[in-house]
């Protein structure tokens, strides 16, 4: 049916409820997806929420284990430390080598750095050698700069840990001091931050484990001396910290970004550099 004066075709009573029917279940939806996506918004805030407050509460919990950590134990410094005694201003080196040598490497590191691991595969093997020989001294100067920088205690744990074998002897030093770099774990892996996983390591050392060294460990003996080298090292460097550093006689020597520089190559410098401190002193 048409109405008059060709306004169009009239719609049925039947058609304009189907028509409304229709506009009423647009409407339907249109409110269910708001209402989903508004759902989906606060289910996504609260992840985001909750992820944040387990963010938060976890750093919480790294930083109370690692102020936990040696809390309460008085300044102390491994056997053999250079400068000696050693203090809270200039907390000293532990010392690989003998007496008579001339010339002296110092090494700034942390254990959980992983260019100290790469340093250490180009130049360790070396400073051992020549050390062995009464060519050099080699002092160690442990730091806890990833801890401060990404959190975790490792750092602090695991150079304390090696610190304890100083007052072992030199070879037990030198023996977990290189066995550490070679497990060291992924630098956001803060296994080092557990004692057992570093007196586990140790059991590896002929003749280091003792109820004295374990002692040394768990009771972060030398947690403060850690904490203070790392401020000796920044005052030294005006506050800006990177491990490793390496000085030959007071001489910086760089590590060089390997894709640039073959680790043989960086090896083969070294030596050279050793070699013309060593000629230089006589």
């Amino acid at each position: 049916m048409t109405s008059s004066g060709g306004s169009g075709p009239r719609r049925t009573g039947r058609e304009r409820a189907a028509e409304a029917r229709r506009q009423q279940a647009a409407a339907d939806r249109r409110r269910k997806q708001l209402i989903v996506g508004g759902v989906v918004v606060a289910i996504v805030a609260l992840a985001v929420l909750i992820g944040v407050l387990v963010q938060h509460n976890q750093s919480n919990s790294n930083k109370n284990a690692r102020n936990a950590y040696g809390a309460g134990q008085p300044f102390a410094a491994p056997s053999g430390v250079v400068p000696s005694p050693g203090s809270a201003s200039d907390p000293g080196a532990i010392v690989y080598g003998k007496a008579g040598a001339k010339v002296t490497v110092e090494v700034d590191e942390d254990v959980r750095c992983p260019f100290c691991k790469e340093a250490e595969s180009f130049f360790g093997a070396t400073n051992k050698e020549y050390a062995d020989a009464g060519k050099i001294q080699v002092h160690y100067r442990l730091v806890d700069l990833i801890d401060r920088n990404g959190g975790g205690q490792g750092s602090l744990v695991g150079g304390s840990t090696l610190a304890c074998a100083a007052d072992v002897g030199q070879a037990e030093f030198i023996a977990f001091h290189d066995l550490i770099y070679t497990n060291q774990p992924n630098e956001t892996n803060d296994a080092y931050g557990s004692v057992d996983t570093m007196l586990n390591l140790a059991s590896q050392v002929p003749n280091l484990r003792s109820a004295t060294f374990d002692q040394c460990a768990r009771s972060g003996k030398y947690a403060q001396w850690i904490k203070d080298n790392y401020n000796w090292l920044s005052k030294k460097l005006g506050g800006s910290v990177g491990t490793p550093d390496i000085y030959i006689d007071g001489t910086p020597f760089t590590l060089k970004d390997p894709n640039a520089v073959p680790g043989t190559q960086q090896t083969a410098d070294y030596k050279a550099a050793l070699d013309a401190a060593v000629a230089k002193q006589g």
